[in-house]
């Protein structure tokens, strides 16, 4: 809808074979300062359409040749001109000529002799109906191509994250068997996984940053450089090391040891080191602990109550060292899907159901095993909205 069009006058086809009628109702319109044009008979009054636009059409039945009910039906059948409000004013007073008016697509029937305040008023009605619906139309208009804007950056910036995560995806080959649950509550995630292979020895990281959607996919970007930085640049292998880098790096990236209180955003997450020729493991975690299981027994490796980024009392990060064998099998994830509520009682999923299920299915393929976890969440969320971002790596040693 062109934006000058809201605010020209309204323009008004009258339809009428009687040349008096066109005079009348035509002097008081224009009085009103309103456009006004004429057609004589009903093929007239397509012709005028075929050139011009109207805002509203006053329309007679009885005419030679096409009646009013006729010339109604191909306007309405036209999507060009269909939406044009057709008021019907007609000397025909019988209550089945008033609903087959309205049948054929009239939005009103006047009768004549009509009131001419009574036409006047009716007339600017529908005016105004149309002119609002047109100011919607406008309006929806603006606010999709807005949507379409903001789509295509968001598209594009998946891109991005997509791109920058690319690397640990690559190094995905160095595990022998693996799954990775990847459900972000949006287009963007604010969850990542990051893995590198410094040494012949492989380091694994899942991390669930501070929101989710845009926020949560730019703290993830900074995390993954960070991590990139840390390892292959600094050269820090150990987890206990690589989350205390990581926390100073995110509070000097986001200014909060300038001491602006309001800015709290940060990272929870697992770092996992192992020697697949030693078969040991290093682990060091903040708020989200990863799982092991061995010998049919289920482990939850304890993580440290500390956020990476800015927190009121600062502490270090435990460094935890595990024997692991062949067969063992480690799940690291964000908190979402232990945070999702759902199920017959509306309630979380909780960590104890996570690790029953694990526990039940280790010994399936990692592919059967996130086709399982997978089902048991849909079931358990069920119609609710998904809460958080999800994020679970799965691997078999």
């Amino acid at each position: 809808m062109n934006q000058e069009k809201l605010f020209n006058p309204p323009s008004i086809l009258i339809v009428d074979d009687n040349v008096n009628n066109l005079q009348i109702i035509g002097g008081f319109l224009q009085n009103e300062e309103l456009i006004v044009e004429f057609a004589i008979d009903g093929m007239s009054a397509l012709n005028w359409l075929d050139k011009k636009k109207f805002d509203l059409i006053l329309l007679d039945i009885m005419m030679p040749d096409m009646d009013g009910y006729k010339v109604c039906s191909i306007i309405k059948k036209n999507p060009a001109i269909s939406d044009i409000p057709i008021i019907f004013i007609t000397a025909k007073t019988d209550s089945e000529s008033i609903i087959k008016g309205f049948e054929s697509g009239a939005v009103d029937y006047i009768t004549k002799p009509f009131i001419k305040s009574e036409l006047l008023v009716r007339v600017k009605t529908q005016l105004n109906i149309k002119k609002v619906n047109e100011q919607l139309i406008h309006y929806l208009d603006q606010i999709e191509e807005r949507n379409k804007k903001i789509n295509d950056s968001i598209d594009y910036a998946r891109y991005i994250q997509n791109a920058v995560i690319s690397t640990s995806e690559k190094n995905l080959k160095f595990l022998s068997e693996y799954f990775i649950l990847d459900l972000p509550k949006d287009i963007l995630s604010g969850d990542f996984y990051w893995l590198c292979v410094v040494d012949n020895k492989i380091i694994i990281a899942v991390m669930d940053c501070t929101g989710h959607g845009v926020p949560g996919a730019l703290m993830s970007i900074l995390g993954i450089t960070l991590l990139n930085e840390i390892v292959l640049h600094d050269h820090i292998i150990q987890p206990d090391k690589i989350l205390e880098s990581l926390r100073y790096k995110i509070i000097r990236a986001l200014g909060q040891n300038k001491g602006i209180g309001n800015i709290k955003d940060g990272i929870e997450g697992s770092v996992i080191w192992f020697d697949p020729k030693s078969n040991k493991l290093l682990y060091s975690g903040a708020f989200n602990p990863p799982i092991l299981i061995h010998n049919d027994e289920i482990f939850e490796i304890k993580a440290d109550r500390i956020p990476i980024g800015y927190y009121e009392i600062n502490g270090n990060f435990a460094l935890h060292e595990i024997d692991i064998e062949k067969n063992d099998t480690i799940y690291l994830f964000s908190d979402g899907i232990i945070d999702q509520f759902g199920g017959p009682e509306n309630r979380r999923f909780m960590i104890k159901h996570l690790k029953k299920l694990l526990l039940d299915n280790h010994n399936n393929t990692m592919i059967r095993q996130k086709e399982i976890l997978t089902e048991e969440f849909n079931q358990w969320k069920g119609d609710l909205v998904q809460t958080d971002d999800i994020l679970v790596l799965g691997f078999r040693l």
